[in-house]
């Protein structure tokens, strides 16, 4: 059995909305431990969150740094609020995490009391847990640069004492921030756009846009979307076949300008899903410079083809940082799978830099734009598994439950 301690970041800047976002942050850890929560196991005391479990592994304790929301957590041992209780339950502390022998390592103590009714200061704290720990286990004060350092938190009818915080991901609990339909390649960068999106609080839906004469196997989209369930619970998946409109464009716009034309109709077919799914906004995965169709110019000829707020939240980053992020968060390796992504297809040995909005209008007179779209399939993922699958004809119709 282990006591799980959490600290949020950003929570304790929403004023007189922070219950909302606290009931959200509980909802998405209750569902990231499972069964592994114990009964009536998660509750709240000023500003942070404690969890009973059961069993706390590897790979759960990885997810939930991965939880959006948390900014750190540790595994606290729960004590009374007698001094001499603390003092022991300090030194237990001390010796679970680096063994018995640790005459002569360099620690502090950092005390901090949420219970402002407790008969001690926090310096008070320091110096009587501090000194205890120096004389019984022999160490050395060091308030710079220590090895050991002892955290002590007062709360309402507990103490919590741990040695070591774990750093997690931070940003606003999944579904806080509304919800948005992400544009999904099956890329490096387009998972890694969804979940800095769920970081900020938004509940994702994945549209992949593919040409169903190229495009058969799809296990690897499917992949990437389980794998982000993970994080966001249940999570959709729409599947939209463009093989029509991607034909049409082929024969009748210029090699140059195609990437445009073709990313304008991808922006269409993923605000017909925004309106069915109740999303208000796009996201993509465009990093600025990137590649032709992500200079400036171009991506001001491509954004415009929806009136829906496009956000790009990979749009200054470099190469590694989103591969950095893609590993940590297990995308990476599924990403650079082989898999033929329409877009390649369409690519032109000497792309346009510099698209013309007036240029793109002309061209797509020429295009049919609208009730081209085949909506292949439906897939809903939750935790990882695959839970629910439909087809549908037809773009634009709300999917059945």
């Amino acid at each position: 059995m282990a006591k799980i301690l959490f600290h949020f970041g950003e929570l304790s800047l929403k004023g007189k909305n922070r219950h909302t976002f606290e009931n959200r942050m509980a909802r998405n850890i209750r569902r990231v431990l499972g069964e592994q929560l114990k009964s009536n196991g998660l509750y709240r005391e000023h500003g942070r969150m404690l969890a009973d479990v059961h069993e706390l592994s590897d790979d759960l304790l990885k997810l939930l740094t991965l939880t959006p929301g948390i900014r750190n957590l540790s595994l606290v041992h729960e004590c009374g609020l007698e001094l001499e209780t603390m003092q022991l339950t300090a030194a237990q502390a001390v010796t679970e995490a680096f063994g018995e022998n640790v005459a002569g390592r360099p620690f502090r103590v950092s005390c901090k009391r949420s219970n402002k009714s407790f008969f001690m200061t926090s310096p008070e704290m320091n110096f009587e847990i501090g000194g205890y720990l120096k004389n019984h286990l022999k160490l050395q004060v060091n308030l710079d640069a220590a090895e050991i350092d002892v955290h002590v938190e007062v709360g309402a009818n507990a103490a919590y004492i741990y040695t070591r915080k774990i750093t997690c991901i931070g940003g606003l609990p999944i579904g806080s921030s509304g919800r948005g339909v992400v544009l999904f390649s099956g890329g490096i960068d387009s998972p890694v756009a969804a979940y800095s999106m769920m970081k900020r609080g938004m509940e994702v839906v994945l549209v992949h846009l593919y040409n169903s004469t190229i495009n058969r196997d799809f296990s690897k989209i499917k992949n990437l979307a389980r794998q982000l369930s993970l994080y966001q619970g249940r999570l959709t998946l729409h599947m939209i076949d463009l093989e029509e409109f991607q034909r049409h464009a082929i024969a009748k716009v210029n090699a140059e300008y195609r990437m445009i034309i073709y990313k304008r109709q991808m922006i269409r077919s993923a605000a017909i899903i925004a309106a069915d799914t109740d999303s208000q906004a796009l996201v993509t995965g465009d990093s600025l410079g990137q590649v032709a169709s992500q200079t400036l110019a171009n991506i001001h000829a491509i954004y415009d083809a929806s009136d829906l707020p496009l956000l790009s939240p990979l749009i200054a980053w470099d190469k590694e940082e989103i591969i950095t992020l893609a590993r940590r968060i297990g995308t990476y390796e599924i990403s650079i799978e082989e898999y033929c992504d329409i877009c390649s297809f369409l690519i032109a040995k000497h792309p346009v830099t510099n698209g013309k909005r007036g240029t793109v209008a002309e061209l797509e007179e020429e295009l049919p734009v609208s009730g081209l779209e085949c909506h292949m399939q439906t897939i809903r993922f939750n935790g990882g598994a695959e839970i629910v699958r439909k087809v549908a004809l037809d773009v634009g119709s709300k999917d059945d439950e």
